[in-house]
């Protein structure tokens, strides 16, 4: 259980998907967790292990001087960065999990760079976005001598704002890096997807014209009375969970929403319309009729099955061959038809099994399966 008050932790909550609809609010959110944790520095940062290149760095509590040498020099010879690219995305790793403290205080990084900041050597953090090459991470550094008394805390918040960090940057990513601030309605028309927004009651109080187009072209999708209402009654019940969860400010990110049509199924992800920074309380719900509580991204899939194929392939950094491969035994195949097919020899695909399962971090084809499977998006 996190040791923090629930206020204080409600608006961190909010402030994550504030920056994900405004990029420039993300330095506010770093500030309100380092705050939290107590004395931390906070980066999220992007790298390319291909070229070794650093892709992003936004600090909270660096020094300008060292904030410009890391980008300069340091990220080549940041020795985590190479074993930050293989964790799961989404999970919360210790420090000294991804290199010892020892083999760290032989490097030119800490001796040169870590060291020189008070010791800032140890802490956690958590892989938000991973393919083959590049991945960005949310970091919190301590220095050495407080790691006992913060160890709990910062794991613990890490653990619980992680996957909120997630979806609020796959929101940022969905709306092309539109900048949804005051003027919401124009930054939403330049997004390619379809984008409704929603009041607490479900009503439609805005929506842009790929939303405008998906609504005429399908019958999957009614607005009685202006409001969202879908035939497929469990899709619809689970839109108004997430619904309910995001006004009562008790949402987290649940999977996306399959939309079962007369052709391709659509795809709902619903994410918090952040517009102020004070929690929203239940009793105040029907003031706020009207007002745009929650974001409706919608878009066609050709299969749920194929969308959880390619997030699996981000997550874990498969290779086009090893993701055409797990494509093949999700469709009923196996290795050797797969080798077949492929023209490969049966060693080759063989081979390629062994590194999906070993990034997967299971041992099984039928745990493989059932791993990609459980990233579908629910019915």
């Amino acid at each position: 259980m996190l040791d923090i008050a629930e206020e204080s932790y409600g608006v961190l909550v909010r402030r994550v998907y504030s920056a994900g609809l405004d990029r420039a609010r993300w330095s506010e959110f770093l500030a309100d967790l380092s705050t939290l944790i107590g004395r931390s520095w906070i980066a999220l940062h992007g790298h390319d292990t291909a070229r070794n290149v650093n892709l992003g760095f936004l600090t909270h509590n660096y020094s300008p001087d060292h904030h410009s040498s890391y980008l300069q020099h340091f990220a080549a010879r940041n020795p985590w960065n190479a074993q930050a690219a293989r964790v799961p995305v989404g999970a919360v790793i210790h420090s000294q999990i991804l290199l010892e403290p020892g083999v760290l205080k032989r490097t030119e990084f800490y001796n040169d760079w870590i060291r020189p900041q008070d010791d800032i050597g140890t802490g956690a953090g958590v892989t938000l976005f991973r393919d083959r090459e590049r991945f960005l991470r949310l970091s919190c550094n301590v220095r050495f001598r407080d790691l006992e008394s913060l160890e709990a805390r910062l794991l613990g918040l890490l653990e619980a704002i992680g996957p909120h960090v997630q979806a609020s940057f796959q929101l940022s990513r969905r709306l092309a890096g539109a900048r949804v601030g005051q003027h919401y309605q124009d930054a939403l028309q330049l997004v390619p997807e379809a984008a409704l927004l929603l009041d607490p009651t479900g009503r439609i109080t805005f929506a842009n014209a790929a939303a405008e187009r998906l609504l005429e072209g399908t019958r999957a999708i009614a607005t009685a009375d202006g409001r969202i209402t879908l035939p497929d009654q469990s899709a619809q019940q689970a839109l108004e969970a997430a619904l309910a969860a995001i006004t009562h400010g008790t949402t987290s990110p649940g999977a996306p929403i399959t939309i079962r049509t007369d052709t391709a199924p659509l795809v709902a992800e619903l994410f918090p319309f952040v517009s102020g920074e004070a929690p929203v309380k239940p009793p105040l719900l029907v003031l706020l009729e009207g007002l745009p509580t929650a974001i409706l991204m919608l878009r066609r899939s050709t299969s749920p099955l194929g969308d959880a194929l390619e997030s699996a392939a981000e997550r874990y950094g498969w290779s086009p061959a090893e993701t055409a491969l797990c494509r093949h035994l999700l469709e009923g195949g196996s290795v050797r038809s797969f080798s077949e097919r492929r023209g490969v020899s049966f060693h080759t695909a063989r081979n390629q099994m062994r590194g999906v399962l070993e990034k997967a971090g299971v041992q099984r084809q039928s745990a493989l399966v059932a791993l990609v499977a459980s990233l579908a998006p629910r019915h």
